[in-house]
């Protein structure tokens, strides 16, 4: 498997999650006669779909793949960026739910995978174990998957081709066509900030910190987006804020990279100069027979089986 292009195998392995995350459905791991016991369903649910076909497909590609993932910690010059990239994602999810909403739709409810809805009890222990299996779960193992794995498979077609691609194939894990671009434009945010500090880590605490507020804040989102009167001034404020710390990151971005370059340290692979033209290394990307077997397998579950 070591010899076959990463643009085939990268999106054969999410191809295979695809598969695993549509057959957990018919887990009805609500019979469980315990709380407990089904969010621990849940988690191991978790763990089996995405971290063991990250680990075999690891083993099996061998080389370089964990060198490539960006797993170290964050340094304390690169989280004022990171945070910049979180009001980025906040507030541009925010703009974006608000178009859909005012084109027609309605403002839906957290789920995980458009499957699995969190219990809507309020005490503390349910708390914990909402927060846990909602929250830190999926961001560890959809962050190892998207911006771990699949990132650093593709770090040989160009920064271009990585983000897009590991963005793309992101946004159709939830299985949701409505929100698409949503979640494309999650994956994007999320892959712009692994990229520029060269930590997963970035990823991982963007991705937690953008799932507790829609745990715990997005309820209170949908009542503003709801209320005619505070409508256009939400959307000011959060077109505003948006802006505002867009520009922010690209100033700390533009001061991270400077840094790096006169300590002389060595470009990210996808940043390196390669033969062949970004458009070419994209075209070859998209029409891949596993990737397109993968938006294949997304619209019959959204178009088929869910409705």
């Amino acid at each position: 498997m070591r010899k076959i292009k990463s643009s085939f195998s990268a999106p054969l392995l999410v191809l295979v999650i695809f598969a695993l995350l549509t057959l957990s459905r018919y887990i009805n791991i609500n019979d469980l006669k315990y709380r407990d016991s089904v969010y621990l369903s849940m988690i191991i649910l978790q763990m089996l779909i995405f971290i063991l076909p990250g680990v075999f497909y690891m083993r099996l590609r061998g080389g370089d793949i964990a060198k490539r993932m960006h797993i170290r910690p964050l340094k304390i010059r690169e989280m004022w960026f990171t945070f910049c990239c979180l009001c980025v994602l906040i507030f541009g999810s925010m703009i974006i739910s608000s178009v859909y909403f005012r084109l027609g739709g309605a403002a839906g409810e957290y789920t995980l995978y458009n499957t699995f809805v969190p219990n809507g009890s309020r005490d503390v222990g349910n708390a914990i174990y909402v927060i846990i299996t909602f929250a830190v779960i999926p961001a560890f193992t959809e962050e190892f998957i998207f911006r771990g794995v699949v990132l650093a498979e593709y770090t040989g077609y160009g920064v271009l081709t990585s983000i897009l691609m590991s963005s793309l194939m992101f946004s159709m894990l939830h299985f949701d066509l409505r929100h698409l671009f949503l979640y494309f434009f999650c994956g994007v945010v999320i892959s712009y900030a692994v990229y520029v500090t060269r930590s997963i880590v970035a990823g991982i605490a963007i991705h937690l910190l953008n799932n507790l507020y829609s745990l715990f804040l997005d309820g209170a989102f949908r009542n503003v987006l709801q209320n005619p009167n505070s409508y256009a001034f939400f959307v000011f404020v959060a077109v505003s804020l948006f802006l505002l710390f867009l520009l922010l990151s690209f100033g700390s971005a533009e001061s991270l990279l400077y840094t790096a370059g006169m300590k002389g340290e060595e470009a990210p692979p996808e940043a390196q100069k390669r033969a062949g033209s970004k458009i070419s290394f994209l075209f070859e990307s998209i029409v891949s027979p596993p990737f397109l077997a993968c938006v294949l397998f997304f619209l019959i579950v959204t178009l088929v089986i869910d409705r």
